[in-house]
């Protein structure tokens, strides 16, 4: 039997939590800290998402690695999200029921960001992100609040803008500036890349939080001199070993430099830096980082720095049936990830054919169906009861 839609998409969202009549997790789509994405099955059996902070269901399968027909079951002409329940006023949106699409779009980008501001009040800070003919196509909008901020992204979608995350692969912070510059200085968010701006170095950053540095284009900083100035905390120094690895891989190549700021107070960045250095001039301040850059030593582009790996859901949807739906509902009735079942399924598969078949790949070479699997996972996420399933003895 075939998954259902649902099964298909909780299977690539293993740490979904059953929260009510459906289940909660962190969104794919942007930098989530809590779970502001929840799942539900309609009635007809369609799988509907709702991100919280405003991702469209486009989004959230492009980041899981799905298409938006997937939500829908195999019956159905349509696909829905559950923004359908939203009412959509007159102000210039769009909206497009049943078919996947948002359920709210937007004329222009200040129309999108208006919404937000009537719905969250007036905005601390906004950022454009332009693509390389420097024509507009997202905007991060963050609202300060006490201990800390709140960020909700725009995205323009063909000749509409709709408040979500910009799809993969995105363009870098101020893509058009970097085309004419020898080096370029990486900051881990906007914020702080206005800062170095500020102060006369070319500056970037990547869109949609820390994680998600390895959904950006990174390609205009090929053969590229780079300076990554890491946030003073564990998420920066992972971002910054991310990019470098992302950077030391590019064709050619990009020199890469780690420079970690002086002084910088814990979980401080760029911006954190310029602002405690008041009584000195932006040419100063040039100058400081420029000369810590220029006696850094670089990251050798054949030993990239070891980047933390984002963690890839395995691709169940490649599988045939009926193995794809053993593994999908065997992984949700377990409770634990669908490799689980996968990886020692897809060895006993390949015991099984054993010699009765080999590959040939090019003349007198050829291969059998030997496939050698190994699961690393943290005690007590179900590794055990997974194995003893796929390998119990088969009833007829």
């Amino acid at each position: 039997m075939t998954a259902t839609p649902l099964e298909l998409l909780l299977s690539k969202l293993p740490n979904a939590k059953k929260s009510g009549k459906g289940w909660s997790v962190q969104c794919p789509a942007h930098d989530d800290r809590k779970p502001s994405l929840s799942i539900t099955e309609g009635d007809d059996g369609r799988a509907l998402v709702k991100c919280h902070a405003g991702c469209t269901a486009e989004a959230v399968c492009d980041a899981v690695g799905l298409k938006l027909a997937d939500l829908m079951p195999s019956d159905s002409i349509a696909v829905a999200t559950s923004t359908q329940l939203q009412k959509t006023p007159n102000n210039g949106q769009h909206s497009k029921r049943g078919s996947g699409t948002p359920a709210k779009s937007y004329n222009t980008a200040k129309s999108a960001v208006a919404a937000l501001e009537r719905k969250h009040g007036k905005r601390s800070s906004l950022w454009t992100y332009c693509d390389a003919d420097g024509d507009p196509v997202g905007v991060i909008v963050r609202w300060d609040k006490d201990g800390g901020k709140d960020i909700r992204p725009v995205a323009r979608h063909d000749d509409r803008w709709t408040i979500g995350g910009m799809p993969a692969p995105r363009p870098l912070y101020h893509l058009p500036d970097l085309a004419s510059a020898d080096r370029v200085y990486i900051t881990e968010g906007e914020k702080a890349a206005d800062a170095a701006c500020a102060i006369g170095l070319t500056a970037t950053t990547s869109a949609h939080g820390s994680q998600s540095a390895d959904k950006t284009d990174w390609s205009p900083l090929a053969a590229k001199d780079c300076v990554i100035l890491p946030d003073n905390d564990d998420p920066g120094g992972k971002y910054g070993d991310t990019v470098a690895a992302i950077l030391a891989q590019l064709t050619p190549p990009a020199t890469v430099r780690v420079v970690e700021l002086p002084d910088l107070p814990d979980h401080g960045d760029m911006a954190d830096w310029v602002e405690a250095r008041t009584d000195a001039t932006p040419g100063a301040l040039r100058k400081q980082v420029e000369d810590l850059a220029n006696t850094t030593q670089s990251v050798h582009a054949e030993e990239p720095t070891a980047g933390i790996e984002q963690f890839k859901p395995f691709p169940t949807d490649w599988l045939p049936e009926p193995v794809q739906s053993f593994v999908v509902k065997g992984a949700a009735a377990i409770g634990c990830d669908s490799s689980y079942l996968a990886l020692p399924l897809l060895t006993a598969l390949a015991a099984a054919i054993g010699n009765a078949r080999r590959i040939q790949l090019k003349q007198g070479w050829s291969a059998p169906a030997i496939i050698w699997t190994a699961i690393v996972g943290e005690s007590g996420t179900a590794k055990t009861p997974a194995f003893k399933l796929v390998m119990q003895p088969v009833r007829n």
